[in-house]
């Protein structure tokens, strides 16, 4: 009876140790597999503190007084897709790409333009130092701009600009993210994972685009001018702590926005906010209302050159 008892009580041990053992060496695995992505936790965060160090610094730039910038174009994108990649997905119903998307090939040759002619990527720090008349920038300076957080930013984007030496600044949905990592398939709409964020860390800055405000009301509002000052803050604010802080910047959605979010802005310590206004930037631009021109689609080289205010 006591040798049956003391094997049963080993046996439980072994047991327990084995599967102890297995769950805690496929716990990722296993949590991964049993993760239903709905919206990413509002307690938790990107972990991004430590590689968006370098978002703090300015550079001093030494230029001739005739090389300095009288304006800064900020350019706005959302998705690049590999050209054999496009499906109906990408589409209009006439078979036009949608306003929204851009031909891989075409991204490559505005940047590889930009490249040639000497263009200098700022910061989002180093576009506000140079707003408040506190740095002088080069000529062919400008600011690239992603919003919503598209997983092809990702894939497709962040590989060409780390080839060229080039930043950028990624507006994130930052519900819309997965917490775990998934296969990239162009023809879906699929947006960022934490592991998506951490190994473009180097290339892209990450700003709130929203937490899950990126929506309309059944009159077609957006959700940040149409709901409460109240919900728009908790919305904002749970943005803020996935970003682990980081509010440099805030990018409305649909570029829509008005004076009571403009003060949320400032009370949430936002230090600029980005609309959709096809202008340039100026020193003393008002600091909450920052023009972007988007480039769309059908814009030639020569229309992208216009932009880009190259003659």
């Amino acid at each position: 009876m006591i040798k049956k008892n003391l094997f049963n009580i080993c046996f439980t041990l072994v047991f327990f140790g084995l599967f102890s053992f297995i769950i805690f060496s496929y716990y990722e695995d296993i949590a991964r597999a049993l993760y239903n992505h709905d919206v990413f936790p509002t307690d938790e965060t990107f972990e991004i503190e430590a590689c968006q160090q370098w978002t703090n610094s300015t550079r001093n730039f030494d230029m001739a007084p005739d090389n300095k910038a009288e304006n800064v174009t900020v350019l706005m994108y959302h998705r690049i897709i590999e050209d054999e990649e496009i499906d109906d997905i990408h589409l209009e119903e006439d078979g036009e790409l949608v306003s929204t998307v851009l031909l891989k090939s075409q991204f490559e040759e505005q940047m590889q333009l930009l490249k040639k002619e000497g263009y200098t990527t700022l910061t989002l720090k180093e576009l506000e130092q140079y707003i408040n008349n506190d740095l002088d920038v080069p000529k062919k300076s400008l600011v690239l701009t992603f919003d919503d957080g598209f997983k092809d930013n990702a894939m497709e984007v962040a590989p060409i600009l780390r080839k060229l030496d080039f930043n950028a600044v990624s507006f994130v949905i930052t519900a819309a993210v997965h917490k775990y990592d998934y296969p990239f398939k162009a023809g879906e709409f699929q947006y960022f994972s934490v592991d998506d964020i951490h190994n473009s860390c180097d290339v892209f800055e990450f700003e709130s685009h929203t937490y899950n405000f990126h929506k309309r009301m059944e009159d077609n509002t957006p959700y940040l001018t149409g709901k409460s000052d109240e919900k728009v803050k908790e919305d904002l604010e749970n943005s803020l702590f996935n970003l682990d802080g980081k509010r440099q910047a805030f990018a409305s959605p649909y570029g829509a926005y008005d004076e009571e979010n403009i003060q949320l802005f400032k009370d949430l310590g936002f230090s600029m906010a980005f609309t959709v206004n096809p202008d340039v930037v100026y020193p003393g631009t008002p600091m909450y209302e920052i023009p972007r021109k988007e480039v769309f689609p059908d814009d030639t080289m020569e229309d992208f050159k216009e932009k880009i205010g190259l003659h």
